[in-house]
């Protein structure tokens, strides 16, 4: 597991994390219908009768509001970075064992009945995620008669990337901060995200802490800082002021690298400018006045045409001969 995911693993290990995705970002009606606040982790890591291992990322159950008795939904939590194109089979295959799990452990509710879980991907990767979010679409067909016995499962994909931005401005959820600075494009956008993050996760010091090792082993290496350069424990409040001072010194440097890369080209320019200029002068010399079209040309030409023009007009005998190739 690379570190994004493994931070991911760590966000989305704590309650708040998890209500605000559901009730903030996912939003779907069903959210309403269960009590956030009994949210509770579960194995996620099971063994297969054959004694394979498979593990999924997180499950969250969480109980309904609509039953006397302690009846649950579940929620099974992906992370990825790149698309899956089997990832429905993925998620069938983590279902099936989740449901062994629970048959075997005697924890289905008493009408004996498999709770419903709902699969959730979130992919924070930028470009389109391309694969079906149905089983079913992975499934070759053999005729209408059949269509009963193809597996249906489907899955709710989150996109970072295309969650709306207003809607992430408007939401006070550090889930909402966390998306918005994996979209940051400019360094004053980021420090502004620390600052909403710093404010919405509050008192938390566990969540703080996600985050703290989040910016030290993502972020930071993100923005090119080297490893003696990362303080090896920094608060938010820190990260946020060393990330200001650090701005002041790459704006520094971006406006020394323009002035420097704008004198060269202004040496480069006033190059060739000057061997345009003694072109003419040799071309008038041997050829008298020039046409416009000639000049026009002298007056366009790369500095590296124009040193050969130049040397083709020491010996040419004709004005036809410097310019054909």
């Amino acid at each position: 597991m690379g570190q994004h995911d493994s931070s991911y693993h760590l966000f989305f290990s704590h309650a708040r994390m998890i209500r605000d995705l559901l009730q903030e970002i996912l939003g779907e009606a069903w959210v309403s219908l269960l009590d956030l606040a009994s949210a509770e982790r579960v194995p996620s890591s099971f063994t297969s009768r054959g004694h394979q291992k498979r593990e999924s990322d997180i499950i969250w159950k969480l109980r309904r509001k609509d039953n006397d008795e302690p009846v649950y939904v579940y929620i099974l939590l992906e992370f990825q970075s790149r698309p899956d194109r089997y990832m429905a089979v993925r998620l069938m295959t983590y279902m099936g064992l989740f449901f062994e799990y629970l048959i075997s452990e005697g924890l289905l509710p008493a009408s004996g009945k498999l709770p419903l879980v709902i699969p959730v991907v979130v992919y924070n990767g930028i470009g389109a995620w391309g694969s079906a979010l149905e089983l079913s679409e992975l499934i070759e067909r053999l005729d209408p008669s059949a269509e009963p016995y193809v597996p249906q499962l489907r899955y709710r994909l989150i996109h970072e990337a295309k969650v709306p931005l207003e809607l992430l401005e408007a939401s006070e959820s550090p889930v909402a901060d966390l998306f918005r600075m994996e979209r940051s494009t400019t360094w004053e956008e980021m420090v502004g995200g620390f600052g909403r993050l710093r404010e919405h996760v509050g008192d938390d010091e566990s969540l703080r802490r996600a985050f703290e090792v989040w910016i030290k082993n993502v972020i930071f290496p993100r923005l090119g800082l080297l490893p003696d350069e990362i303080p090896g424990r920094l608060s938010l409040e820190g990260v946020e002021t060393m990330l200001a001072e650090r701005i002041d010194e790459w704006n520094r440097k971006l406006a020394e690298e323009n002035l420097q890369e704008g004198l060269q080209k202004g040496r480069q320019e006033g190059r060739r400018e000057g061997e345009a200029h003694a072109l003419l002068r040799l071309l008038e010399k041997k050829f008298g006045s020039l046409p416009r079209g000639a000049q026009r040309r002298v007056a366009d030409a790369e500095l590296e045409l124009l040193l050969e023009w130049f040397d083709r007009a020491v010996s040419a005998e004709r004005l036809e001969d410097i310019f054909d190739t």
